[in-house]
């Protein structure tokens, strides 16, 4: 009590006079510090040589923009499948432009761009420089790492890579105008190959910047020819399985083309964000389900988030699997695991799908029933792959658009009436003479209890 008292009754004076005298022992064995009594600085040569290096890297830090749409795959996505995000036999745009596997397909580019200006006499490669150049920040801001290219190189990737794409897609749907012995069209194979690479995440190029140059070059022909979006859905219809293209995916924004294909899976009516940020529901695995009494049939409808459950019946759309199907979907997943906040809809989907396929024999049951047409060997096969396409990546629950469909699952599962049902059905009405066994006991049982109490009545 009278410490305090002595120091104004405050408790916590003696812990101040302890930092001061810190404070002032620090500055005694200092000698080098900085005296700010006085204004005047001591500086080391050594530390100013690390302030004009950082200095440097300030002012060579490049700027972070919102138009950043093209990433690299993060490290933890692409561990022990490297193969799926890397390009084969062409680069788009500047992240593996000097990739030399690749070169070999730098010629043809020459002579698209070659067959290009033959056929559009009016165009000149200095105009298309020129307009290139006006917009080259704004393409290297939709990339989200240095491009290690100069200004000229940039421009020339552009020029190249761009009119490459855009005599791509119109010699695929006009072959009169495909090249003779073209090396892409001739050979099916670098085709399907050349198609695969364009759906990469670290292979794409702004959709803009293409579009632009087409219009430059085909502006005036509009209405002769299809457009940019529509020439390339036509392109990669092949590897998409989906026929009819829908309005709204025609008025969409576009990021680039793996964008564009993203769009042809995603829902026709969208869900805003739930509120809720429970941690997502688990459901039974597709055996489980059954065993619940859940019945799986394959929907009709193309679209795959068109998932029903009604009545104890759930409808999925089929669901194929080839040998291109693993590459595109972990780029579309890796893609909104990057670039999506509310809006990671294949994320959700496949995670859906994870649940159901715990084990090969969920796999060989959802491909028994038609709901996945698989071409890649095995049911171990497709498990494998539904249950590693989401590994490491992340998912709220605010933003899952099946949170609704799991809780119904969930709850009917949890009925243990509609088990006692599935059980009964499974063991005793399997088939035709299971069910005349059930009728023939039941019936045996009736005469016997029928008989039982006439003879009660003809003792009275």
């Amino acid at each position: 009590m009278s410490a305090m008292k002595s120091n104004g009754g405050s408790p916590w004076a003696p812990r101040q006079q302890l930092e001061r005298s810190a404070h002032v022992s620090v500055t005694i064995e200092s000698p080098n510090n900085e005296d700010h009594s006085n204004g005047k600085h001591c500086s080391r040569p050594e530390n100013k040589k690390l302030a004009r290096s950082i200095r440097k890297k300030l002012r060579n830090l490049p700027s972070q923009s919102s138009k950043c749409c093209i990433f690299r795959v993060p490290e933890k996505l692409r561990q022990g499948y490297e193969v799926a995000y890397m390009p084969r036999v062409i680069a788009i745009g500047p992240y593996h432009h000097n990739d030399p596997g690749l070169k070999r397909m730098e010629d043809h580019k020459l002579r698209y761009l070659q067959s290009f200006l033959r056929h559009n006499m009016n165009i000149r490669l200095e105009d298309c420089f020129e307009r290139i150049r006006c917009w080259e920040d704004h393409i290297r801001s939709c990339y989200d790492g240095p491009i290690e290219l100069d200004s000229d190189e940039f421009a020339e990737m552009t020029l190249l890579d761009g009119f490459f794409v855009i005599q791509l897609f119109l010699m695929f749907q006009n072959p009169r105008w495909r090249l003779d012995g073209d090396r892409i069209f001739g050979k099916p194979r670098i085709l399907d190959e050349v198609r695969r690479d364009m759906t990469l995440l670290e292979n794409q190029m702004p959709f803009f910047a293409i579009e632009r140059l087409f219009e430059m070059a085909y502006g005036s022909h509009q209405k002769h020819l299809s457009g940019l979006l529509e020439l390339a859905y036509g392109f990669f219809r092949p590897s998409t399985n989906i026929e009819e293209l829908p309005e709204a995916v025609m008025e969409s924004e576009v990021q680039h083309f793996l964008d564009a294909i993203r769009l042809l899976y995603l829902p026709t009516a969208r869900k805003p964000p739930s509120e809720s940020e429970d941690e997502i529901k688990f459901i039974p695995s597709a055996t489980e389900l059954v065993a619940a009494g859940v019945k799986l049939k394959r929907g009709t409808s193309q679209r795959l988030f068109d998932i029903k459950f009604k009545k104890g019946k759930l409808e999925i759309p089929r669901l194929k699997f080839y040998y291109s199907t693993e590459s595109c979907f972990r780029n579309i997943i890796a893609f909104e695991q990057c670039y999506y906040q509310n809006d990671r809809y294949l994320i959700d989907y496949m995670t859906f799908m994870d649940h159901l396929v715990n084990t090969p024999d969920d796999a060989k049951l959802l491909i028994n029933k038609g709901i996945i047409e698989n071409w890649l060997g095995n049911e171990n096969a497709a498990a494998d792959l539904i249950n590693t396409l989401c590994k490491e990546t992340f998912q709220r629950s605010s933003n899952t658009y099946f949170s609704s469909l799991r809780g119904e699952l969930d709850a009917h599962c949890r009925k243990p009436h509609n088990k006692w049902k599935a059980t009964f059905k499974r063991n005793y009405c399997s088939s035709p003479w299971a069910v005349l066994s059930i009728i023939a006991a039941v019936v045996l049982l009736t005469l016997t209890i029928v008989q039982t109490v006439c003879s009660l009545l003809s003792l009275k």
